[in-house]
């Protein structure tokens, strides 16, 4: 018989479909997902942003929310202890340490359920959290049966709070990538100007200022490079006018359609990923299928994963400028470079296959269904 999951994400987001699809689809789970919301304030996001496309049970809760700048807001989700009594889970899978967790946490004592813990976070996190939540999570790490992080770097946070690495299973954090690969080509010199993209909503957090500082830096002739913005975000008006103010050539894209996006990949030679704080970057991981070289920020949970220093990425200190501005010269002035980093892309998705994360989400449930027998 197939164990019964019960999955406690905060929101539907394009880039955990495929793993709940796959895991439906594997016969060995079968995962009924609770969302604890269907959105969250602040979301700029046209409502075809993300169409679920089916292919496991899921059900979407009402929450009270409370905004948090450039976070994921606190959310009380109501009626989910009814939610889960409908599921009739062997196993819950909670998503962070909030209320939600606390709450499934009572629910699975009183139940003698199975409660595994999925994170994002990283030790770059922890410098973002007070001393509160940071004891919060030391004392809730040893309660839950075992945990799934989307990234290996959240197997080092986790060592950090004394969890032995033997419970942890690493998933890294999935995405569609199938339209990105049809749309991978090979890039050469020819290519001119060098576009670089960025994806992603224009926050702080982004770092897109330093980005278009970095650019103007760089003295690049006229044709030789380009930037392009795709997203939309409340900095929009401060980075035109920044852009404009020192000549860097930047195209915002503003919002495309899911259907658009591997066709912008595709036409650009380097993604720019500079964010401050980046629990994964999802960007990453579509670029490196669409054979993109990376320049991605080390604070990013998918450095070290999908984004490998000398083999696909550059990886540089976003609170450093010059790092920035020495990594758009080379890979923009370097052709051979460029080309090395695009193959080593390709290299680093075929080492990710989607089917490994979602075997190592499965052998999380699994063994954590085994031990309640």
């Amino acid at each position: 018989m197939p164990v019964r999951c019960a999955i406690l994400p905060p929101v539907p987001v394009p880039y955990r479909e495929p793993l709940f699809a796959r895991l439906a689809e594997r016969g060995r789970v079968t995962p009924r997902v609770i969302y604890l919301a269907g959105g969250q304030p602040g979301w700029d996001q046209p409502p075809d942003w993300f169409a679920a496309r089916g292919g496991y049970e899921r059900e979407v809760l009402s929450s009270w929310q409370r905004r948090r700048a450039g976070r994921t807001p606190l959310m009380l989700a109501r009626g989910l202890g009814a939610a889960l009594r409908r599921a009739r889970p062997d196993v819950v899978v909670s998503h962070e340490y909030g209320p939600a967790t606390l709450r499934a946490m009572a629910w699975c004592r009183r139940t003698r359920t199975p409660q595994l813990l999925m994170s994002e976070l990283t030790p770059w996190s922890d410098p973002m959290l007070s001393a509160l939540q940071l004891r919060l999570h030391r004392l809730v790490a040893p309660r839950v049966e075992g945990f799934v992080v989307f990234s290996s770097q959240g197997v080092e946070r986790l060592r950090g709070l004394g969890v032995d690495p033997r419970r942890v299973e690493v998933s890294v954090q999935s995405a569609d990538l199938e339209p990105f690969l049809a749309v991978a080509r090979e890039r050469t010199d020819a290519a001119r100007p060098v576009r670089v993209l960025t994806v992603g909503r224009l926050v702080p957090d982004k770092n897109l200022a330093s980005l278009i500082e970095a650019f103007a830096a760089c003295g690049f002739a006229a044709g030789e490079a380009e930037l392009e913005l795709l997203g939309t975000g409340p900095l929009e008006g401060e980075l035109r006018a920044l852009a404009e103010r020192l000549g860097v050539p930047v195209r915002f894209r503003g919002y495309a359609a899911p259907s658009e996006v591997p066709a912008i990949y595709s036409a650009a030679d380097v993604l720019a990923l500079v964010s401050t704080y980046e629990p994964f970057g999802v960007a990453a991981r579509e670029a490196a299928a669409a054979g993109l070289a990376l320049i991605c920020t080390e604070r990013a949970g998918a450095a070290g994963d999908v984004a490998v220093e000398g083999e696909n990425a550059l990886l540089i200190d976003p609170s450093d400028p010059a790092a920035i501005r020495l990594a758009l010269e080379r890979v923009v002035r370097d052709g051979g470079l460029r080309a090395r980093l695009s193959a080593g892309s390709r290299a680093v998705t075929e080492r990710h296959p989607l089917e490994a994360d979602v075997e190592a989400f499965e052998r999380a449930v699994l063994r954590a269904a085994s031990g309640r027998q």
